[in-house]
């Protein structure tokens, strides 16, 4: 389908407010609406799913126009899908990037876009009174400018992410329910797109990293949230735009000594587990700047770091599944996970929650193709207590 006469994106493509919890309902909307009065219990409850599926997404308040992620989204085989979809989609509508946004929530997302953009100004602004309002005296002369500097920006840092605990971001959602339908087949779009443009300082590194690194980047944010939940039993520990920001870091200090992005996470992956597991063994809690606490030994590892490093120790992809996944793919996000077949429908139990979004949202159609299934269900494996993709 051509997008010449569809809309522009209803949100920019580097709006992203995944680390905020959520949004709030407007109930008495809800209660009142065609959707309660008319949907099936599968399909209101898959509406839900996607509302909260798209509010975490990149661009925020829209969802990837492919039949396959939005079943794993919603929860349910794509053969399910096709009959709930009509309903489960009310409220979005198609724009010319090949995503779905919806047209009230994508509102929601720019108030809180915007408020988020506005408390790190102030954060910065009151970093930088108290830089001024310094006694001369202080440091005595015992750090440098440069040190200095850093500690200011560790500063603010460590201020946002405690505003990021207190969430203040107020928003509403005023009605859940709009009338555009998108329920013909729409043109598949596997991997989730990008309106273009250079974001903001600190949004792109915490979205969709750059052509080249994602599988440094990604392997880098898989390792510190499978830390975050097995040392602090923090499984939906988000990634912040200052984190993002670091791990680019990380990524380039790499690059600089001639390390892959996969080699330099391979040494940052190593380090990450090395400190959690100390901070888990004194009862010191999860770090809430990963700057302030990581970076330094995390820099030094990599400074030590030998290049091709991950590359030795990656056995070749197994059959059905080569041809279709690269090595690092397959030992990062596959490998560790059970899948089985039946009836045309392929199961993948995934051992954390990045492995099952990962895999819902760029894996399940090249899963579909290897193994020659109609679908892809992702689950958290049985003992984590967590529900289905």
């Amino acid at each position: 389908m051509s997008t010449e006469h569809l809309p522009d994106p209803l949100v920019p493509a580097e709006v992203d407010i995944s680390k905020l919890d959520g949004f709030m309902l407007d109930t008495r909307r809800v209660l009142s609406s065609e959707l309660l009065a008319l949907s099936s219990g599968d399909e209101f409850k898959a509406a839900v799913i996607l509302w909260c599926r798209a509010w975490q997404q990149r661009p925020a308040a829209s969802l990837p126009n492919n039949p396959a992620i939005l079943a794993s989204f919603a929860g349910v085989t794509v053969q399910r899908w096709n009959k709930i979809k009509d309903m489960a989609l009310r409220g979005f509508i198609l724009c010319n990037d090949g995503r779905l946004y919806h047209r009230v929530l994508a509102e929601d997302a720019m108030r809180a876009w915007d408020s988020l953009l506005k408390r790190h100004d102030r954060t910065k602004k009151a970093t930088e009174a108290r830089k001024k309002g310094r006694d001369d005296d202080r440091n005595d002369g015992r750090q440098t400018p440069a040190q200095d500097a850093r500690n200011d920006e560790r500063h603010v840092q460590r201020n946002d992410d405690r505003n990021d605990q207190r969430n203040e971001v107020p928003t509403v959602a005023r009605d859940r329910t709009g009338q555009d339908r998108t329920g013909q087949e729409l043109r598949s779009k596997t991997e989730e797109s990008s309106a273009g443009g250079r974001p903001p300082a600190g949004a792109h590194e915490a979205g969709r990293p750059a052509d080249g690194l994602d599988d440094g980047i990604s392997a880098i944010r898989q390792g510190l949230a499978d830390g975050f939940e097995r040392w602090f039993d923090l499984p939906d520990r988000p990634i912040s735009p200052a984190d993002g920001e670091l791990i680019a870091d990380w990524i380039a200090a790499g690059a600089e000594r001639g390390l892959s992005p996969t080699d330099t996470a391979a040494a940052v992956v190593d380090e990450v587990r090395r400190q959690f597991r100390q901070l888990a063994g004194k009862d010191a809690g999860a770090p809430r700047s990963l700057r302030a606490v990581l970076d330094r030994d995390v820099r030094t590892a990599i400074a030590h770091a030998r290049p091709a490093r991950s590359g030795m120790s990656l056995l070749p992809v197994p059959e059905p599944y080569a041809g279709h996944f690269d090595a690092v793919e397959w030992h990062a996000w596959l490998f560790v996970c059970r899948i089985t077949t039946a009836d045309g429908i392929a199961t993948v139990e995934a051992p954390t929650t990045m492995h099952r979004d990962r895999i819902a949202q760029h894996l399940a159609p090249r899963l579909m193709a290897a193994l020659g299934v109609r679908g892809v269900e992702v689950t958290i494996a049985t003992g984590r207590g967590r529900s289905a993709a």
